[in-house]
């Protein structure tokens, strides 16, 4: 029964191939095409745009600066601790938490060797991936 339907599949199969002739392309198909492809590929081109802009990464270096320039200048001589406080602002219960909070010279240190070793880190970073995506 199996081949039975087989053969009239090939047989239909046969018919309609003899029924159809063979197709061939336009003369300017080729150019058509790769037209198309040079046009797409165009279209993907990447242009290397940073996430951060460099009027950004200075608003950001001038904020840490400021902060440690404050933070350096409201040290107190006297004592062997460092005492933050914040008198710009007058909201009491919001900053109430960390008025007159302590840090030890040690924390305050390590802080800032911290940040400065992440600065360099991110200044290596952007240009070790800036020459290898010039490439």
């Amino acid at each position: 029964m199996k081949n039975k339907e087989d053969k009239n599949i090939e047989k239909l199969v046969e018919n309609l191939m003899m029924e159809n002739q063979l197709e061939s392309p336009s003369m300017n198909f080729t150019n058509k095409v790769m037209a198309e492809v040079l046009a797409t590929q165009k279209s993907k081109t990447l242009v290397y745009k940073p996430v951060i802009s460099k009027k950004a990464w200075f608003i950001i270096f001038g904020g840490i600066i400021a902060l440690f320039t404050f933070l350096i200048l409201n040290m107190n001589a006297s004592s062997s601790a460092f005492s933050f406080k914040v008198s710009l602002f007058s909201f009491d219960k919001f900053f109430n938490p960390i008025y007159g909070m302590q840090i030890s010279p040690v924390t305050a240190n390590v802080v800032l060797l911290a940040t400065v070793m992440l600065l360099i880190q991110i200044f290596l970073l952007k240009n070790y991936f800036t020459r290898k995506f010039q490439k």
